[in-house]
């Protein structure tokens, strides 16, 4: 790994071979964390909104003060007590890493995640990623303990990260829709010190082609599928 980068907690797991396989937005519902862990995923992502000086684990976005989360193609009732961090790390122990994707927050999610690490001990493995990356130089300066993931969902960002990558000792890598990697620039971020995580792979034979260039982390809602197909061992 290059000189400065830090070395965390989170993905990969430490000892297994081929590339942590990341439960999607397994950590929004206390039965989707548990039917990730009995699928043994190494670690289950979580989607985290900062609301009323705690997290809300959704995907969705709210519409307060009325009780509704919202999508493109849905409307939903808010829980009354919204599945939060510090639910997830209680159902997770130390059985799974969990991969925060911070949606907000700034300093506040910064400091809700430094609660949550105190509160939860050492066993917890956390990492985080988001496309907030100011978000993150926040969590670095609160969490310097975890590693972090600058999100990527567009070319654009990409060049830009790769243009302040040499510069910016704080990412432990990046977290990557999987459409925008090649072989050549796995490669090219692994020689810079940095790991990878493609998102989301569902397919079969394109997890296979990722774990092949030597990705460090493949995000899925097929956990089991993945793992048959690339032969790891539970």
């Amino acid at each position: 790994m290059a000189a400065g980068r830090p070395v965390g907690t989170g993905v990969p797991i430490p000892g297994r071979h081929g590339p942590a396989l990341i439960a999607h937005g397994a950590g929004n519902t206390a039965a989707r964390a548990r039917a990730a862990i009995t699928e043994v995923a190494d670690c289950i992502e979580v989607d985290l909104w900062v609301h009323d000086d705690r997290f809300e684990a959704r995907h969705e976005r709210a519409i307060y003060p009325l009780p509704v989360w919202f999508e493109k193609w849905y409307l939903r009732l808010a829980p009354r007590r919204p599945f939060g961090l510090a639910e997830l790390l209680r159902e997770a122990g130390s059985e799974v890493g969990i991969l925060l994707d911070l949606k907000n927050g700034g300093a506040d999610a910064a400091r809700l995640i430094r609660r949550a690490l105190d509160e939860a001990g050492p066993s917890v493995r956390v990492a985080a990623s988001s496309q907030l990356w100011h978000t993150l130089r926040q969590v670095n300066l609160m969490c310097p303990e975890i590693d972090l993931f600058y999100s990527i969902d567009v070319q654009a960002k990409f060049d830009l990260f790769r243009s302040v990558a040499e510069r910016d000792f704080q990412p432990a890598g990046v977290s990557c829709r999987h459409t925008l990697l090649t072989q050549a620039m796995v490669s090219d971020l692994h020689a810079g010190g940095l790991k990878v995580v493609a998102w989301t792979v569902d397919d079969l034979d394109r997890a296979a082609e990722l774990a092949a260039w030597g990705v460090d982390g493949i995000t899925t809602h097929r956990v089991a599928g993945i793992r048959a197909r690339l032969g790891i061992e539970r």
